[in-house]
C-alpha cells in the first residue's frame, strides 16, 4: 500500500466535507467550507511536482453561498452535483470556451469552463448529502429539514418528497438495481424506499438506540452486488460499530465494530474481488452464495467478496472485506479531525478520504492486497443471476429477492410461452365424453385452463362412443335418448371452437386475459382483487340512435357472443366466481358460487296443470367453501351474470329477472324483473349493486336499504352531433362501481364517465382529447398504485398508440398541456383518489410555476388558503371546506405548492404573499383558539 497526503489540496484552510472521484478518473472534485467547489485533475496524484507540474486545480465553481457540504459525480461523468448549507443544490457541466476567475480573488483562471446549468431549490434547510439514481435520470437529496427530495434530472422538478424520518436527514444511497433507496437520519433509524411510487417499504429501528452524540453526516451505501446496506453511528457495547442490513429482511446480520468514536461515513468499493483470478465463468456462479460475513463454501477462494472502507470520529480509516470478520488495513495518525467522506477510483484499488481538519489523504493497494477485480460482465452476472435482468435502469422491474426469482420460475413452468400477438384465449372447457363421467377438477387445474394451449398446438377433436348413449328419465317414468351425433366431431365442439366465451371461469385472485388481448383492442372485463367478484357472458353492448330517431329512441345490439349459435343448438354456459375475504387465504377458505345449465334435452316441455314449462332452461345454483356445498337452488332460466360479496350474491337471467340470495343462501327479495338479460354486473364490498341490461338501462340499488340510487339508460352518452360515420354510435365495453360508490362506464375509444349524483348527470373523466400534452403519455399518473384515474389514463396512452393517434398535427402544447392537467385535477376529485389528487396538484402547480402563470397560480393558492384572504373566517357561517378528500387544505398549501412554486424565481413574490398570508392565518387562529379556550375556562363556575 502506497499513501500521499498532498498538501495542494486545500479550501483556503477551511474544512473539507466531501469528495468524489469522477467515473473514467480524469477528475475529483471537493467541497468545504470556503463555500467553492474545486476540481483537481487525477494525473496530480502521486506526481513529483519539481519535476512534473501538471495543471493540478481544473476550475473552482464560487455559486453556493453557503458551506458546500456535498459533492457527486453522475455516472456517466458529465454533471456534477453540490450540496450546500444554502438548501440549493447545484448541477455543474463543462463547458466549451475560456473560464473567467472572479475579480479579486487573486488565483489564477481555471483551466476548463464549468458552468451550473440546473439549479434545485426546495429544501429549507441544510442540504447535507446527495445520491444519483442508477441510469443517472433520479438524484436524491437529503436535509436537516428532515426530508429526502427526489428530483427529475430531464427537468430539474423534484418529484416526491419523503417525509418519513421525524429528525435530521444525513444520508442517502440509492439501490444499484433501482428498486429501492435507503435513507438514515438522527432519529435513529433507517428507512427503505420503493422507488416505484416512493412509498415507505421498510423502517428499520433498534440498531441505534444505544448511540450518543451527533455527527456531521451519517452516510450510508449500498453494496454493488444489491445485497448489503451498510449503516453509521451503530454501537455495540464497548465499542461503535458500522451495521449492516440484508436485503429483504432488512435487518442488522452483522457489524463491522472496533471504532472508538461513532462511525460517519461509509463507502463500499464500486466493484467485487475474489481472492484469485479467474478466466472461466463458473467461478462467478459458484460465487453467488458468498456474499455473507465469513461464510463461504467449498470454493471459498474462489467467491467474491465486497470491499468496504468506513471512516469515523476517531480520525481513523478501517478496509473491510465481507469474507473475512477482522479489518484488512486500519489507518490512523492521518489527520487530526473526523473522516466526513470516503470515495474509490475507479480501478478500485485506490481510496481518497478528506477531514473536517481541511486535508485529503490517498491510499493505493496492490492485487495481492485487495483481491482480483471482477469485471463489469461479472458483476452484472452475479446481479442478473440473483435480481434478473440488470441493465435495464428503472424501466425495468426487478425481482427484490432470490425468493422471488424462484417463485416466478415455479409459477411459470406450467404455462407455454406464447409469440408476441397471439392472443391467449379465456379458458374454455371441453365437452366430457359420453361414456365417462366428469372429474372433479382441482383448484391448480382450473386456474390453469386454457392458458398453456400454444397457438400451433393442435385442438383435441373428440369422437362420440356408439356403445353408450345420454339417458333421461321424464318424471312421468318415460325414457328418452339425447341424440348425439356418432363418428363426427359433434356441434357442441364445434361451437366452442368458435365462441371462445361460452364457458367462462373467472377468479379474482387472477388475471386470464394476456396483454396482448389488450393491445389488439378487446374488450376488457375488470375485474377488481379483493372480496368482490363478478362474470358475465357478453363482453360488450352497442347502442346507437334509431333511423329517424330525434325523439331520443335507441337501438341496442349485444356486442358479446351469445350462449347459442345459428348453426346447431344452444351450447350450455357456465359461470363461476370465488371470492376471498383475506387475501392470504388458503383453497378450503375461498367461497364460489357456480351457474350451471342442468343438462337436458333441447325441447323438453313437461306440462303442470295448465302450464308449460321448459325444463331445458333450468339453472344449477351451487355455492361453496372449499370443497364443501354450502347450499344450493334451482331456478328455471338460463343465466346472463353473477356477482357477490361477503354479504350478497347477486344471479341476472336471460329473461330479465334478478334474483338476489343472502350469504346462507336465502332468498332476500322476489325476482326483480328488469326488461332484460344483463351484460354487466358489479358489486362493490358493502351492499350496492350495478346492473347494465341489454337495451341499454342501467340500475344501482342499496340492497341494504332496499332502495334505487339510480335508474338511468347510457342513452344520454349519445351525441347530439352527426359525424359523417357512425352517426351517434356508443360502444361499451366496461361498467363497473368505482371507489366512490357510483358507475364508471368505458367506451370502446377507451372514453370514461362517471356518473354524479349531486349534477345528476354522466361526467366524462378520461378521453384521448389532449394529444400535445406532455402528460398524454407520462408515467406520471400511472405510477400512483390502484389508482382508477391512473389505469384509465394508461389504457388511454396504450389505446393511443396502437392506432397511432398520436400522428395528429401538432397544437398548442402549452394549452392542451395545462387543460390536460386540470381535467385530470377534476377527475380525481370526482373519483374520491386523495392519492392522485396529490399527485395532479404537485404536477399542475410545477406547470403553472414554469409557465409563470401567476393568475392561476393565485386562484389555486386562495382556493386552499380560504376565502377570507389573510384572515381566519367564522366557521359556523363559511361555506369553505378546509379539508380536500380528507386532505387539510392548508397542509397541502405549505407543502405541496409552497415547495413546487419555488422552483421558479419568477413567481416568488407571489409565494412571499402567500406564506405571510398563510402565516397570519395560522397566528390568528391559533390567538382565537386561546380566546376560546379561556372564555371555557370562566364559564366554569367554582362549586360552593
Amino acid at each position: 500500500m502506497i499513501t500521499e497526503k498532498p498538501t495542494w489540496i486545500r479550501h483556503d484552510g477551511l474544512q473539507i466535507f466531501s469528495i468524489d472521484i469522477q467515473p473514467g478518473g480524469l477528475r475529483f472534485a471537493t467541497g468545504g467550507g470556503d463555500q467553492k467547489v474545486r476540481i483537481w485533475n487525477m494525473k496530480s496524484i502521486g506526481k513529483d511536482l519539481e519535476t512534473d507540474n501538471p495543471q493540478r486545480l481544473l476550475a473552482t465553481v464560487r455559486d453556493h453561498f453557503g458551506s458546500v457540504n456535498c459533492v457527486r459525480w453522475a455516472h456517466h461523468g458529465r454533471f456534477l452535483a453540490s450540496g450546500s448549507d444554502d438548501q440549493m443544490i447545484l448541477i455543474h457541466e463543462r463547458k466549451a470556451g475560456s473560464a473567467t476567475v472572479e475579480f479579486g480573488s487573486g488565483e489564477p483562471p481555471d483551466v476548463e469552463n464549468w458552468k451550473v446549468v440546473i439549479t434545485l431549490r426546495g429544501h429549507t434547510a441544510d442540504v447535507v448529502d446527495l445520491n444519483w439514481s442508477p441510469d443517472d435520470l433520479m438524484l436524491a437529496s437529503g436535509s436537516l429539514d428532515n426530508t429526502i427530495h427526489i428530483w427529475n434530472m430531464t427537468n430539474g422538478i423534484c418529484t416526491a418528497v419523503l417525509r418519513g424520518h421525524s429528525s435530521l436527514v444525513k444520508g442517502v444511497t440509492w439501490d444499484p438495481i433501482g428498486s429501492f433507496m435507503a435513507t438514515q437520519s438522527d432519529d435513529k433509524s433507517v428507512i427503505i424506499w420503493n422507488t416505484s411510487d416512493w412509498s415507505m417499504a421498510h423502517r428499520t429501528e433498534g440498531h441505534w438506540s444505544k448511540t450518543v452524540g451527533s455527527t456531521f453526516f451519517r452516510r450510508l451505501h449500498w453494496s454493488p452486488c444489491g445485497h448489503f446496506i451498510t449503516t453509521t453511528h451503530g454501537f455495540q457495547k464497548p465499542r461503535h460499530s458500522a451495521p449492516v442490513l440484508e436485503r429483504g429482511e432488512w435487518t442488522a446480520t452483522f457489524d463491522f465494530l472496533g471504532h472508538n468514536a461513532p462511525v460517519i461515513v461509509v463507502k463500499f468499493n464500486h466493484s467485487m474481488f475474489r481472492k484469485f483470478a479467474s478466466n472461466n465463468h463458473e467461478s462467478a456462479k459458484a460465487g453467488h452464495t458468498g456474499w455473507t460475513n465469513g461464510k463461504g463454501g467449498s470454493a471459498k477462494e474462489l467467491q467474491p467478496y465486497n470491499v468496504i472502507a468506513i471512516g469515523s470520529q476517531d480520525r481513523t480509516i478501517t478496509v473491510w472485506t465481507t469474507a473475512s470478520a477482522r479489518p484488512l488495513f486500519v489507518a490512523k495518525h492521518f489527520f487530526s479531525q473526523s473522516v466526513v467522506d470516503l470515495s474509490w477510483s475507479p480501478d478500485g484499488y485506490t481510496l481518497f478520504a478528506c477531514s473536517l481538519d481541511g486535508t485529503v489523504a490517498t491510499f493505493h493497494y496492490e492485487v495481492k492486497e485487495l483481491g482480483h477485480r471482477l469485471t463489469d460482465d461479472e458483476l452484472d452476472e452475479i446481479k442478473r443471476s440473483r435480481y434478473g435482468d440488470a441493465r435495464g435502469g428503472r424501466q425495468t422491474n426487478y425481482a427484490d429477492s432470490g425468493h422471488q426469482l424462484m417463485l416466478e420460475t415455479v409459477s411459470t413452468k406450467p404455462k407455454k410461452a406464447t409469440t408476441p400477438g397471439n392472443q391467449v384465449p379465456p379458458p374454455v372447457s371441453q365437452a366430457p365424453a359420453p361414456q365417462k363421467a366428469p372429474e372433479p377438477q382441482n383448484e391448480g387445474e382450473k386456474d390453469g385452463a386454457g392458458l398453456g394451449t400454444g397457438a400451433n398446438e393442435p385442438k383435441p377433436v373428440r369422437v362420440s362412443s356408439p356403445v353408450k348413449q345420454k339417458e333421461y328419465r321424464r318424471p312421468d317414468g318415460r325414457k328418452r335418448i339425447i341424440p348425439e351425433a356418432v363418428g363426427v366431431p359433434s356441434n357442441q365442439e364445434a361451437n366452442n371452437n368458435n365462441n371462445n366465451n361460452n364457458n367462462l371461469t373467472i377468479s379474482t385472485n387472477r388475471s386470464f386475459l394476456a396483454l396482448d388481448q389488450r393491445m389488439a383492442g378487446e374488450p376488457i372485463k375488470e375485474l377488481r382483487a379483493g372480496p368482490t367478484a363478478r362474470a358475465c357472458i357478453s363482453d360488450g353492448l352497442i347502442i346507437e340512435k334509431a333511423p329517424g330517431g330525434d325523439n331520443g329512441t335507441v337501438n341496442v345490439e349485444n356486442k358479446g357472443s351469445g350462449p347459442s349459435t345459428s348453426s346447431g343448438p344452444a351450447v350450455p354456459t357456465s359461470l363461476i366466481i370465488e371470492i376471498k375475504e383475506k387475501e392470504d387465504c388458503g383453497p378450503s377458505e375461498v367461497r364460489s358460487l357456480e351457474a350451471k345449465p342442468v343438462d337436458k334435452p333441447a325441447n323438453d316441455i313437461v306440462a303442470i296443470g295448465s302450464g308449460k314449462f321448459n325444463l331445458s332452461k333450468e339453472t344449477q345454483i351451487s355455492c361453496k367453501k372449499g370443497l364443501q356445498l354450502l347450499w344450493s337452488d334451482r331456478i328455471s332460466c338460463k343465466v346472463a351474470a353473477l356477482a357477490g360479496n361477503k354479504n350478497f350474491w347477486a344471479v341476472s337471467c336471460e329473461d330479465g329477472s334478478l334474483q338476489v340470495y343472502t350469504e346462507c343462501g336465502r332468498r332476500m327479495l322476489p325476482a326483480m324483473m328488469v326488461g332484460s338479460g344483463a351484460i354487466f354486473i358489479d358489486c362493490d364490498e358493502t351492499w350496492r349493486l350495478l346492473l347494465v341490461t341489454m337495451r341499454g338501462a342501467i340500475f344501482l340499488w342499496d340492497l341494504f336499504t332496499k332502495s334505487c340510487l339510480l335508474h338511468d339508460t347510457l342513452a344520454s352518452l349519445l351525441s347530439n352531433q352527426d359525424p359523417p360515420k357512425n352517426s351517434g354510435t356508443v360502444k361499451v365495453i366496461s361498467a363497473k362501481i368505482s371507489m366512490s360508490g357510483w358507475p364508471l362506464i368505458q367506451l370502446v375509444n377507451r372514453d370514461a364517465f362517471l356518473y354524479n349524483p349531486g349534477m345528476k348527470c354522466w361526467m366524462r373523466i378520461a378521453d384521448n382529447s389532449f394529444p400535445a400534452s406532455k402528460y398524454a403519455m407520462s408515467l406520471d399518473f400511472s405510477s400512483a398504485k390502484s389508482g382508477e384515474l391512473a389505469r384509465l389514463q394508461a389504457d388511454i396512452g396504450r389505446y393511443n398508440c396502437r392506432r397511432n393517434f398520436w400522428n395528429r398535427p401538432a397544437v398548442d402544447e402549452v394549452v392542451q398541456t395545462r387543460a390536460h392537467l386540470e381535467a385530470q385535477l377534476a377527475s380525481a376529485i370526482a373519483l374520491e383518489s386523495p392519492k392522485e389528487y396529490l399527485q395532479c396538484l404537485l404536477s399542475y402547480v410545477h406547470f403553472l410555476t414554469r409557465e409563470a402563470d401567476e393568475l392561476r397560480l393565485r386562484e389555486v393558492c386562495e382556493s386552499l388558503l380560504g376565502p377570507t384572504f389573510g384572515a381566519v373566517a367564522d366557521p359556523k357561517n363559511s361555506q369553505w371546506d378546509p379539508f380536500v378528500l380528507g386532505m387539510q387544505k392548508h397542509i397541502l398549501l405549505k407543502e405541496t405548492v409552497f415547495p413546487a412554486m419555488a422552483s421558479n424565481r419568477k413567481v416568488q413574490r407571489l409565494l412571499s404573499e402567500f406564506m405571510n398570508a398563510l402565516s397570519e392565518y395560522e397566528l390568528n387562529e391559533n390567538e382565537n383558539q386561546n380566546v376560546t379556550n379561556n372564555v371555557d375556562e370562566m364559564d366554569v363556575a367554582p362549586p360552593s
